[in-house]
């Protein structure tokens, strides 16, 4: 299913639409308008998260991703979910590891126990020009650095494409298709 012929989630179609670029609003005043909706729409749909981990019961959640596709959808989101809240962790001031620990715990609460969390992030800036000698030693990337080279200004399309012709194909779904769509 195409985010085209979704329903509404936290973002309804016509706001899908215009953060992609496939919408042009009238005025300013409808952007900035559409804007608005959408950060109440994101602020109002996380602290949502809150009543359905009280609420919503533990077979209601698995049936709401069970047979709903091959689950790349399902790992792309949130994947895509993690990675939106690691930056509004960020941006809020909030350690995205205390973050990750507390909301472990609070869903192995419901199953009678505690966990311990550890979480490492060690930060490596990326260059094209580094990116690109790795691959040329035979080396493997990760799917965001391949974005990355992908995005980059200097690196051509067919440039990447020789480098990645031997590389063994990587089935992860939608993710993969938007980083090698070239």
């Amino acid at each position: 299913m195409t985010d085209d012929e979704r329903d509404r989630g936290v973002l309804s179609p016509a706001d899908r639409a215009y953060l992609r670029g496939e919408t042009d609003l009238a005025s300013v005043q409808s952007e900035r308008n559409t804007r608005a909706r959408i950060r109440d729409r994101v602020y109002d749909g996380v602290r949502d998260f809150e009543l359905l981990v009280e609420h919503l019961d533990a077979r209601d959640r698995a049936l709401a991703f069970e047979s709903r596709g091959d689950g790349t959808e399902t790992f792309d989101g949130l994947v895509a979910a993690v990675a939106f809240l690691y930056a509004v962790a960020d941006d809020a001031g909030v350690d995205f590891s205390t973050l990750v620990a507390e909301g472990v715990n609070v869903a192995e609460a419901a199953n009678d126990r505690a966990a311990s969390v550890d979480l490492d992030v060690t930060y490596h800036g990326l260059t094209a020009a580094g990116l690109l000698d790795r691959l040329e030693r035979g080396e493997r990337l990760s799917l965001t650095e391949l974005a990355f080279l992908h995005r980059s200004p200097d690196v051509r399309d067919d440039e990447l494409a020789r480098l990645l012709d031997d590389e063994e194909p990587v089935d992860d779904g939608r993710i993969q298709s938007k980083v090698t769509s070239f």
